[in-house]
């Protein structure tokens, strides 16, 4: 039992450090070379342009979904924590009088990529105000995974957004 938690942890961890790769070749980029990515408005856009596939590398080839990942790189900068949780991060990144809530709602009920990338466009933009750091191996990973047959993503969000815990740092927060 416990090899069969281990195998979808280690493939997870993984899976984190190649988006964190993918991440790091993105920042080492000048903003002139990257102009092109910050263009477009959706992942196809993003899988035609050359310099995607230059940040994307072996990665690229795996995941389809990885394009959708890029084109969110501009909206936030990359941090690392411990214990980076999305639906956290939003809980006290979104403003409360600007809909935080029906607006994550909406995030959660995507039916395709297409949709959750202008809902994460919307929300990641909105975040910004306050916190502009995410852990993007974390988000990465559930980025490409949130239409898993589990749903553990979309739960794992739910929770950490509407659920009160005890208070974990939050990764980009002002102390």
């Amino acid at each position: 039992m416990s090899h069969q938690r281990s195998q979808p942890e280690s493939q997870a961890a993984l899976l984190r450090k190649s988006l964190l790769n993918v991440r790091a070749r993105y920042d080492e980029l000048r903003r002139e070379t990257t102009a092109s990515l910050r263009r477009c408005r959706t992942a196809d856009e993003v899988a035609l342009e050359p310099v995607f596939w230059r940040v994307a590398g072996e990665l690229g080839q795996k995941e389809q979904d990885l394009a959708l990942v890029v084109l969110l790189f501009p909206l936030s900068l990359q941090t690392e924590g411990a214990h980076f949780s999305f639906g956290r991060y939003l809980r006290f990144a979104l403003p409360e009088g600007d809909g935080a809530a029906s607006r994550f709602r909406r995030l959660l009920d995507s039916r395709d990529r297409d949709e959750l990338g202008d809902r994460l466009r919307v929300v990641l933009k909105l975040a910004s105000r306050v916190r502009n750091s995410v852990d993007w191996g974390v988000l990465g990973r559930d980025i490409l995974w949130f239409f898993a047959d589990s749903g553990s993503v979309r739960r794992n969000w739910a929770q950490d957004f509407y659920a009160p815990q005890a208070a974990l740092p939050v990764p980009g927060a002002a102390p």
